[in-house]
């Protein structure tokens, strides 16, 4: 019987049940950083290695997985999960563990045989390939999977944990894929500058998420941004996470046009073919942030725009990079 009544117990089959709790579809935050810094290698450096992509991308995706199982094993312990009685499916974690379908040691040897798998690949990148300044950018990335919600540090519950997922899956995850591609961080200021609307948005995704939680987080004392600010400033920051954004590309190709700006493409403007699903993000937020059940397409839009204006700006690169615009 599930320990959560507002959470079904019937358990899904083996496979779903794991994909369930490794979360995979929010994969798509390690995805478009990774593709994006191994696009920009290609871009501007003319370099780009499919197996070396490839392993980049399985080592960050396992740990980002590490990362989704270690925050639902931990809020589990705490009892923050517990508090969650609504069913909007993007908050309260992945409810594996509420629902009492996996054990929790199990869950936590999953968890830390994908950290140790995902740093395994990372020690490889370092120690065979000689690219030792990666062991910086993993190390942020190992340091904040695990403490992110884990004792001691629980950074979540210090009001840093929407600051840590914009710097992991922006800059950290694009610099990371960009670095293993050229072997050199000379011509960094690309893939650093294209990164930061990436960041901004995946924590916009983790900030609109928290607002279903803020009962269940203020319960256990975990103060998030979102619960120190409170409803309406919280919803000012979001849009503002979001027209920063759009603001950057724009002032990036307007920069380019009356200087030299290393921003190389134009093309990477089509990216504001996204906008429409941020207004709508917008407008149901404005309207519901109060209501968990009725926010629940902002949420839904705000991951869809997040991958969108990701996908959109990896393709300018590349169109730009093809037709040297």
């Amino acid at each position: 019987m599930s320990s959560n009544p507002g959470v079904d117990a019937k358990k899904p089959p083996f496979i779903g049940l794991w994909l369930k709790a490794m979360r995979v579809p929010f994969l798509q935050a390690t995805f478009v950083p990774v593709i994006l810094g191994g696009v920009v290698a290609w871009e501007i450096a003319g370099k780009f290695s499919w197996p070396t992509f490839l392993l980049t991308l399985l080592g960050a995706s396992l740990i980002q997985i590490a990362s989704n199982m270690f925050n639902d094993y931990f809020d589990f312990k705490s009892g923050n999960d517990l508090q969650v009685r609504h069913q909007n499916p993007f908050a309260g974690g992945g409810r594996i563990l509420t629902a009492d379908l996996i054990k929790p040691s199990t869950h936590l040897i999953v968890s830390t045989s994908c950290l140790i798998l995902g740093s395994l690949i990372g020690f490889y990148f370092i120690f065979a390939l000689g690219l030792y300044q990666l062991f910086w950018f993993g190390l942020i990335g190992v340091v904040s999977t695990y403490f992110y919600v884990g004792p001691p540090f629980k950074l979540a519950y210090r009001g840093v944990g929407e600051f840590l997922v914009g710097l992991n899956f922006g800059p950290v995850m694009t610099l990371g894929a960009f670095y293993v591609q050229t072997g050199s961080l000379a011509s960094a200021t690309v893939p650093l500058l294209a990164s930061i609307p990436v960041g901004l948005l995946i924590a916009a995704v983790l900030w609109i998420n928290e607002f279903p939680d803020m009962d269940a987080d203020k319960a256990v004392g975990k103060k998030t941004l979102v619960l120190r600010l409170g409803y309406l400033r919280s919803v000012a920051v979001y849009v503002g996470l979001l027209a920063t954004s759009y603001f950057l590309v724009l002032l990036y190709a307007v920069l380019k046009i009356f200087g030299s700006f290393p921003i190389t493409s134009y093309t990477t403007l089509i990216a504001l073919f996204s906008l429409p699903f941020a207004l709508k993000a917008v407008r149901i937020l404005r309207a519901n942030y109060k209501d968990p059940h009725a926010i629940i397409p902002a949420n839904a839009n705000t991951i869809i725009l997040h991958l969108a204006f990701g996908l959109l700006a990896i393709v300018g690169f590349v169109i730009g990079g093809l037709v040297g615009l």
